[in-house]
C-alpha cells in the first residue's frame, strides 16, 4: 500500500498539466494508469481520500482522461476510482474537469 500510494502521490505532483508538449501529456497518462491498476479495490477509498479538492479534480482529469483510450481491464478500474474519486469531490468535480482549459 505504501509504495503504491507514494507512486500515486508523486505522479500526480508530476502532472505536466501547463505543458503543451503532448508526448509528454500521454507518457504523464500512461504512468498514472499504470498506477491507478497497481491498486487493490479495497485500497482506492484510502488514496482519493489523501488528496484535497485540486488533487481530487486531477485524478478526475487522468480518470476521464483514461476513458478515452481505455485497455484490456482499465475500465472497470477507472469505473471505481471515479466511484470513490466523485463520492469525496461530489458532481462539481465531474464539472471542473470537463469545463478545465487545462488537461492532463
Amino acid at each position: 500500500t505504501g509504495d503504491a500510494l507514494r507512486a500515486f502521490h508523486t505522479a500526480l505532483r508530476s502532472s505536466p498539466v501547463s505543458t503543451k508538449n503532448q508526448a509528454m501529456k500521454e507518457q504523464a497518462q500512461g504512468t498514472m494508469l499504470k498506477v491507478l491498476t497497481s491498486f487493490k479495490s479495497s485500497e482506492i477509498e484510502q488514496a482519493v481520500n489523501s488528496l484535497d479538492r485540486n488533487g481530487i479534480d486531477l485524478l478526475m482529469k487522468y480518470i476521464y482522461k483514461g476513458f478515452e483510450k481505455p485497455t484490456e481491464n482499465s475500465s472497470a478500474i477507472l469505473l471505481q476510482w471515479h466511484e470513490k474519486a466523485l463520492a469525496v469531490g461530489g458532481l462539481g468535480s465531474i464539472v471542473r474537469v470537463l469545463t478545465a482549459r487545462k488537461t492532463v
